[in-house]
């Protein structure tokens, strides 16, 4: 496993893989978004179902503290989690808008799920501080709407990353 401080020298590019990347997420409501992103993830990460659930319920009780919607029609779910040994960014541009009681009240299209281990809490810092940067600037919208397949839209979430960063 790699040394934690390791992970700092690190853009938020590396944590993104073509695998991570699921255009057309089809839900409806705030609490699913979540619950079916964790699934999606624990089978991308080949998680069993005990460590899938670990997920879900990390990612719903970092929702319970306040909603990470932070506008413009993005949610930045995140947690610390036993399961990863590693970071990861898993982005979900979903079918229809949904509620999520966003900052700005506007309805959310996109997931950008951070995951990070447990004891690296200045890499799930400095990430989420890119992330929320990156994907709260305006001018990343039109083109992560633009992106209809998974590696049209994995590559526009790297050259965002890349530039907004």
């Amino acid at each position: 496993m790699p040394h934690r401080s390791s992970f700092l020298n690190q853009s938020l590019s590396d944590y993104l893989l073509p695998t991570q990347v699921h255009p057309q997420f089809a839900v409806k409501s705030k609490k699913r978004s979540l619950e079916l992103a964790a699934v999606q993830i624990s089978e991308t990460l080949n998680c069993d179902d005990h460590q899938a659930e670990l997920l879900m319920d990390g990612l719903q009780a970092r929702e319970r503290l306040g909603s990470t919607g932070i506008g413009q029609g993005i949610a930045v779910p995140h947690c610390r989690s036993s399961v990863v040994n590693e970071p990861s960014v898993h982005l979900f541009a979903l079918e229809n808008p949904i509620d999520f009681d966003a900052l700005d009240g506007a309805p959310v299209d996109f997931l950008c799920v951070l995951l990070v281990p447990e004891d690296a809490n200045e890499v799930h810092l400095q990430l989420l501080r890119d992330v929320i940067r990156t994907f709260g600037n305006p001018e990343c919208r039109a083109p992560l709407l633009a992106a209809k397949t998974p590696a049209v839209l994995h590559q526009t979430a790297i050259d965002l990353f890349e530039r907004l960063a």
